[in-house]
């Protein structure tokens, strides 16, 4: 019994170290690739155009806002109280106006940053698959996201950026 189970053992470290030399592991640095795309440059302009827009409502909301505070600190004294409190509540209405409209502009530009970044993403890591599916790569991780690296992981980065004609 002992040589039985001796003899399988022989027979498996073998073949454990063969499959161990045949698994191809592979890093990348997604940011660096991701970055040097011409189509994030061009979501970047879009998304800036986008921020630079809402920043203009903003500020002509706020000097309206602004505006009205002025009068009403100016004559508040000299108003009938109906008109104070309407002038008030105004205020108000566009104090929430304002808050309101900088939630709604938070929100669509991160929308729109997901829209626009969410197809570059996809070719991105479509060129990843391709050079690992080419390399013969058992993995390829992110080298943002590793903690260790040994000397058996081979840099793909610059394979990528072929794939995207980044060179």
């Amino acid at each position: 019994m002992k040589k039985i189970l001796l003899l399988s053992l022989f027979a498996i470290i073998p073949m454990l170290a063969i499959s161990q030399t045949q698994m191809k592991f592979a890093t990348v640095r997604l940011q660096e690739i991701f970055d040097a795309m011409p189509e994030t440059a061009e979501a970047n302009k879009k998304l800036a155009d986008l921020a630079q827009k809402y920043k203009e409502e903003n500020e002509s909301i706020k000097n309206e806002y602004e505006n009205k505070y002025t009068d009403y600190v100016k004559s508040r004294q000299t108003m009938p109280e109906n008109i104070r409190a309407r002038r008030e509540q105004e205020l108000l209405t566009i104090s929430q106006a304002i808050e309101d409209f900088m939630m709604v502009a938070q929100n669509d530009i991160k929308q729109q940053q997901e829209l626009l970044m969410m197809p570059i993403k996809a070719k991105l890591m479509e060129a990843v698959k391709s050079v690992g599916d080419e390399g013969g790569y058992m993995f390829v991780i992110d080298e943002a996201q590793m903690l260790y690296k040994g000397a058996n992981f081979e840099d793909i980065t610059i394979f990528v950026k072929a794939k995207l004609d980044l060179l």
